[in-house]
């Protein structure tokens, strides 16, 4: 009897122990398999309520499988900021109701990005640890319907395709107004253009309609679309005069305000006095140095002004230039060397800039060599030399350059722009078109400076350069004429247009309003005449 007792006892016990380690590997296993596969969309469901405003209530519910690899925070939607409706390209907008995970409200912010409004969901210091999670987001939107002759349609892209993971399932309910009796539905599962039509749909009552698809791809989606009766919806007006050609019209009328303003004070004050005749002269004008006349002559300083400073000096009896030459190896490779030799000390009988020239070049030497190797005294020299040279004339060179009237129109016009790129914004929100705005601007103000000194330096280049601003016009004329009408989408392109024809104006009109004085023509007529 024992010996029966104890076997029994003994089966219970070991059949308990099962159970126990039984017990232990389903745990283990569903441990396992939790962090097993990829992150994945579980499951995407979107309840779509539709007003009689054309307006749209969104609920969707989003069950992912997180890892902590992409998914770690929580995830992030992005919604279209335009879409085409109507034949004409029209901004959306977004209202986020409420944004849960696991049924509790959860952090979000929003960004735009790309050409998307896109919602961040989950707490940046909050990481996720490896499950499932259910989100849902609750956002609303306007002006969604599309308008036909025969059919009103609403066409969604129900997940978007910006998803990087795969969706394992996906369905959407549309409910429309009482009394919008469906017509005909449609729905494409795939990437963005996809006309795949691996979905169901199922036609739930005349103002109820669900569609649902499986095994969706990373970056796939699914949209559907649904025509219903005319007439339940009201159309959304269309843009106002103003969101169409307000822009245009206040970046007209600025340019003109710009164009009066560059005429009358061109009248004023840039008109250019009568120039001398010019006649030959034997002298050198006011008893000008080489140097003086060349920097006159030409308004800037070249380095060849200081080797006409020396020759002269030598002519005067100042200094000696000895010239020699370097054989090199075996005749290859000569070179010439200068030798500057101080013969006596500059007195008041020489020009400034050479009486300059010579104290800084012989500070603690008689002689200096002129080799073409880099020499810091000898560049110290050419800089005070230079410095010299623009102090006794810069005055004369500038007088009735007018820099001073540049300040008013160059303000006006980024004031302006600034404005208009703002109020396109507000119109039609793509952040891209404001980088490109700014990008524009700051190329065309670089190109205006540049054009400042080239005017001086290299007229020629000065007028290839105003090619540069007129390419721009040629081509943003074209983008807009690529549009088959005029939408409110446009407003960028006007901007554009503006500051790149404002900016070519005030690049002439900086040509224009200079007017030298009458002894800077007069001076600049006897050095003509002294070079014949």
């Amino acid at each position: 009897m024992r010996k029966i007792l104890a076997f029994l006892f003994l089966v219970i016990f070991s059949f308990h122990y099962a159970q126990e380690a039984e017990g232990v590997e389903a745990v283990s296993s569903e441990t396992v398999n939790l962090n097993e596969g990829s992150e994945r969309i579980i499951s995407f469901h979107a309840n779509i309520d539709v007003d009689k405003n054309s307006g749209l209530n969104v609920t969707e519910k989003i069950k992912v499988h997180s890892l902590g690899d992409k998914i770690k925070r929580g995830i992030f939607r992005s919604l279209p900021l335009t879409r085409n409706l109507n034949n004409t390209t029209q901004k959306v907008q977004y209202s986020v109701v409420s944004v849960k995970k696991n049924g509790v409200d959860e952090d979000f912010h929003e960004e735009y990005e790309d050409g998307f409004l896109k919602i961040y969901v989950g707490n940046k210091d909050v990481i996720l640890s490896p499950g499932d999670y259910d989100y849902e987001i609750q956002y609303t939107t306007e002006k969604q319907i599309g308008f036909f002759p025969k059919y009103d349609e609403l066409y969604w892209n129900v997940n978007g395709n910006e998803w990087d993971f795969p969706v394992d399932s996906i369905s959407a309910r549309i409910n429309l107004p009482q009394g919008a009796g469906i017509l005909q539905n449609s729905c494409y599962k795939g990437a963005y253009g996809a006309t795949s039509q691996d979905c169901l749909a199922n036609v739930l009552s005349e103002n109820s309609i669900e569609w649902s698809a499986k095994d969706l791809g990373s970056g796939e989606g699914l949209t559907v679309a649904v025509g219903f009766e005319k007439g339940v919806m009201i159309p959304p007006p269309p843009p106002t005069f103003l969101e169409r050609f307000g822009i245009l019209i206040a970046g007209i009328i600025v340019f003109l305000g710009l164009v009066i303003y560059y005429i009358s004070t061109w009248r004023k004050y840039g008109v250019d006095p009568e120039k001398p005749t010019v006649y030959p002269q034997f002298n050198s004008p006011d008893d000008l140095s080489p140097a003086s006349l060349g920097f006159i002559n030409s308004e800037t300083f070249k380095n060849n002004y200081l080797t006409a400073a020396l020759v002269n000096l030598a002519v005067k009896g100042y200094i000696q230039i000895i010239e020699t030459e370097d054989p090199g190896v075996f005749g290859l490779f000569k070179s010439k060397k200068f030798t500057v030799k101080k013969l006596k000390n500059p007195d008041q009988k020489l020009p400034v800039e050479e009486i300059n020239l010579m104290n800084n070049l012989f500070t603690t030497i008689e002689t200096v060599n002129f080799d073409g190797q880099y020499n810091s005294s000898i560049e110290q020299t050419v800089k005070s030399f230079q410095s010299s040279l623009t102090y006794q004339h810069d005055k004369l060179l500038n007088e009735g350059n007018n820099t001073n009237k540049l300040y008013l129109p160059l303000i006006l016009m980024t004031v302006v722009y600034g404005l208009g790129l703002f109020l396109s914004f507000k119109i039609f929100p793509e952040f891209e078109k404001v980088i490109v705005g700014v990008i524009v601007y700051v190329f065309l103000l670089v190109c205006f400076l540049i054009t400042g000194y080239l005017f001086k330096v290299f007229p020629v280049l000065f007028k290839i350069f105003l090619i540069i601003p007129t390419t721009i016009l040629i081509i943003l004329g074209g983008l807009m004429l690529n549009h088959n009408e005029f939408t409110i989408d446009n407003n960028f392109n006007i901007c554009y247009i503006f500051i790149v024809l404002g900016f070519t104006s005030l690049i002439i009109y900086q040509f224009l309003i200079r007017r030298p004085s009458e002894e800077k023509l007069k001076k600049k007529s006897l050095i003509d005449g002294f070079k014949m």
